[in-house]
């Protein structure tokens, strides 16, 4: 026996003796109260018996009502300990060694769905998610090892089958060889917990691909501006040396292959740009074809060759009410994984587009009527049936650290949520992936505004023609001087603004570059403007995040182009803006 217990009892002892003591004290007071003796009696010898008699009876009734004060207080203690023990907001539970559950509180019961008395005599084993046996049957062991409180974290399964995530807290409550070793653990719900750290985490995510995605739109926007200033000139000087020869001469078809490839060139560059850019998720009615078929052509770029792509569209257009960012971002991540399942073997994507009637209830919570039917399907090993069911859960990925974020399939189901429609995955008998979605279609047909350039090209007014490269200036000059223009074309903003205001009523039009050194092509526009309102301005650039059409045309600019143009549709603008200003 230690010595803080043999000082615990002896304590108890003197306890019991004090209220001994005032209990006899408190007796022979009563006695003397209600005069069945006086005090001298008691030294007599006679009355000494009766006394002590009389005393012990009072004693008695003394020590009936203290016990009765006590059992009362027990009781409320009881009652006490009860609602703290049970209705206390974590799980209690007394395991023995074995990890059986000998006591458990209601909380626990309820946190499992269980009624309580079906969990003593139960290991607790049994209710641990079976991805997490091994975590805790590790804590158990570290326990028993130790003897110190241990803290793991795992999932539980609750009689319904659903997933809680918990927090184990246990300590060893004796060791003596008189009393049967046992675990006392708490058990924490951290569901919520871990619910917001995921959506913490999916913050973080999202926040670190925005600023890694803007650095690639910067870039992008760099190179786009500096391509298409290339591709500008290339365009224009073909023109030119089309000009100079005819349709017999042996270079003629080369000068045209030149030029179809700076065209293609440049639509690749656009649909760079396009796909690359954050969706502001405007949905307005598109053609889903002509939006795969773009995105298509940067796909054919990124997979690998030993991948064919065949593709069955209808005729006409297929409308849906959509972001073509967002239509293009799910053809590219749902063509990516499919080609990454193939790139070891090779095979065959084949992507198909058609349209579908839903009777009511077809597809689950689509409401009946026409959809769109997008089909991507690949011929590779397919996908685990055992992990089939969460292949668009957040994070689960199947490749490699590092090869993959587990965010791909998740961001396609969200996106075609959004668009209220469906989307299924299944294994194919003969092997590989189909991938089904339907989207709302709608009845309208596209519009396509089309603004043609017709009439005569040609015209004698004076051009003030502002670039800060000199290969484009001499090219522009040149160009634009067999439409008859007579062109003054300048490489400095700075000096383009003194010479027009010089003389402002002198020039016709006004051609000026966006991005260039000590003043961008915006800003002179405006000083132009100040200076005379109705002064026609076009603006032509490569690439730039600072203006687009609509800034344009709130600034006063007439007309906005995209490098590479070919110089005889800015000779025809040219001619347009003279013709309505007349």
């Amino acid at each position: 026996m230690g010595k803080r217990e043999k000082r615990a009892r002896m304590n108890k002892k003197e306890t019991i003796q004090k209220k001994f003591n005032e209990l006899r004290r408190q007796a022979e007071d009563l006695m003397m109260e209600k005069g069945v003796v006086s005090p001298s009696a008691v030294d007599h010898d006679p009355l000494e018996l009766i006394h002590e008699l009389q005393t012990f009876q009072v004693e008695l009734e003394l020590q009936n009502e203290e016990l009765h004060r006590s059992q009362q207080e027990l009781m409320e203690f009881k009652v006490r300990y009860t609602e703290l023990y049970d209705f206390t907001p974590v799980g209690y539970i007394c395991l023995d060694i074995k990890g059986v559950i000998r006591n458990a509180n209601l909380t626990l019961a309820d946190m499992l769905s269980l009624e309580r008395s079906s969990l003593i005599d139960q290991p607790l084993s049994g209710y641990v998610h079976f991805e997490d046996q091994d975590i805790y049957y590790r804590h158990l062991q570290d326990l028993a090892e130790s003897k110190k409180r241990q803290i793991c974290e795992l999932r539980m399964t609750r009689s319904d089958g659903t997933i809680v995530d918990v927090q184990l807290e246990s300590m060893v409550f004796s060791h003596q060889s008189w009393r049967p070793e046992q675990y006392r653990t708490v058990i924490i719900d951290i569901t919520e917990r871990k619910q917001m750290e995921k959506e913490q985490e999916a913050l973080r995510i999202r926040l670190h691909q925005s600023h890694k995605m803007e650095s690639i739109r910067t870039i992008a926007g760099g190179i786009a501006h500096d391509f298409n200033n290339i591709l500008f000139i290339i365009s224009g000087n073909v023109d030119l040396a089309v000009q100079e020869t005819r349709d017999w001469h042996p270079v003629y078809p080369k000068l045209e292959r030149i030029r179809a490839a700076a065209v293609r060139a440049a639509g690749i560059v656009k649909l760079l740009l396009s796909f690359s850019q954050t969706s502001d998720e405007k949905q307005i009615p598109i053609d889903v074809i002509s939006v795969i078929k773009d995105a298509l052509i940067l796909l054919r770029a990124s997979i690998p060759t030993t991948i064919d792509i065949h593709t069955q569209f209808p005729d006409g257009a297929v409308m849906i009410h959509s972001d073509k960012i967002q239509i293009g971002q799910i053809l590219m991540n749902l063509c990516t994984n499919a080609s990454q399942a193939m790139e070891e073997t090779g095979g065959l994507l084949e992507i198909r587009v058609g349209t579908r009637i839903l009777p009511e209830g077809a597809a689950g919570d689509c409401p009946a009527g026409d959809y769109a039917e997008i089909t991507v399907k690949d011929n590779g090993p397919g996908i685990d049936p055992g992990i089939l069911d969460r292949i668009f859960d957040p994070y689960f990925t199947t490749r490699e650290i590092g090869k993959g974020s587990g965010l791909g399939l998740a961001v396609v189901y969200t996106i075609v949520k959004n668009h209220k429609g469906t989307i299924t995955i299944q294994n194919q008998p003969e092997g590989g992936v189909l991938v089904t979605m339907l989207f709302p279609m709608l009845d309208q047909k596209k519009e396509t505004k089309i603004t043609p350039i017709n009439g005569s090209s040609h015209g004698t007014e004076r051009i003030l023609f502002v670039d800060d490269e000199e290969t484009i200036t001499d090219m522009a000059l040149e160009s634009l001087e067999l439409f008859d223009y007579r062109v003054e074309a300048m490489t400095d903003p700075e000096d383009a603004l003194a010479v027009f205001t010089l003389n402002p009523g002198y020039f016709d039009v006004v051609i000026t570059d966006m991005t260039m050194p000590k003043m961008t092509g915006a800003r002179l526009a405006e000083k132009l403007i100040r200076i005379r309102p109705d002064i026609p301005i076009v603006l032509c650039t490569g690439h730039s995040s600072l203006i687009d059409e609509e800034k344009a045309r709130q600034l006063g600019i007439a007309a906005y182009m995209m490098k590479p143009v070919s110089m005889l549709k800015i000779a025809k603008t040219i001619r347009k803006l003279m013709d309505q200003k007349k």
